[in-house]
């Protein structure tokens, strides 16, 4: 091997190196678990209490997996009864091989089935994220039963005791509902 030809393979390695570590890096002020609460917000009033709970961390090839849950109060504030729901998602992105600083949704499968991305039209919301600075957002776009579209934008933007979030649902064109909270890093 010619001195030259060492120097371009040792160039080239280098630029396939450097496109996951640009993303790892954009990502490492994010990796942790967090905890807070926020208010949700429905015709500019006030109307629910929520408990977040967030966790990032690395996956695959310079992706990320991100993990939530969100537990909506009852009524008075409280963790228990009826009218509490809990909801929970576990999801996986990937970098775009297209766009610096923008993850998709990693496919899902199993040994038995096929990797595949959502269907909208089957009721599966697609997912993507993008890092801007200090500030992660994740889009989740719907087709509704009715043909029309639901889209949701997740907020997280770092802070120096953890991240604040802001959530809003709109469903065609119309703002439906926005969260707001404050989640301190416990890890």
């Amino acid at each position: 091997m010619t001195p030259t030809s060492f120097r371009i393979l040792t160039f080239i390695a280098v630029l396939l190196l450097a496109v996951p570590a640009y993303a790892q890096s954009s990502l490492d002020p994010f990796m942790g678990t967090y905890v807070g609460s926020g208010v949700g917000v429905r015709d500019g009033k006030p109307d629910e209490q929520r408990d977040m709970d967030v966790t990032i961390e690395p996956y695959k090839n310079g992706g990320f997996t991100l993990k939530w849950i969100t537990v909506i109060r009852g009524p008075s504030g409280e963790r228990a009864g009826a009218d509490v729901k809990r909801r929970g998602i576990t999801e996986s992105f990937l970098p775009s091989e297209d766009i610096p600083g923008v993850f998709i949704r990693a496919p899902e499968g199993t040994l038995f089935k096929k990797a595949e991305l959502p269907n909208p039209l089957r009721g599966e919301p697609m997912r993507w994220a993008s890092i801007n600075a200090e500030t992660m957002t994740v889009y989740s776009l719907g087709i509704t039963a009715t043909g029309g579209s639901e889209l949701q934008i997740y907020h997280r933007t770092l802070s120096p005791s953890g991240i604040e979030a802001d959530f809003l649902r709109m469903r065609d064109e119309q703002v439906v509902l926005r969260v707001t909270g404050k989640l301190t890093r416990t890890e």
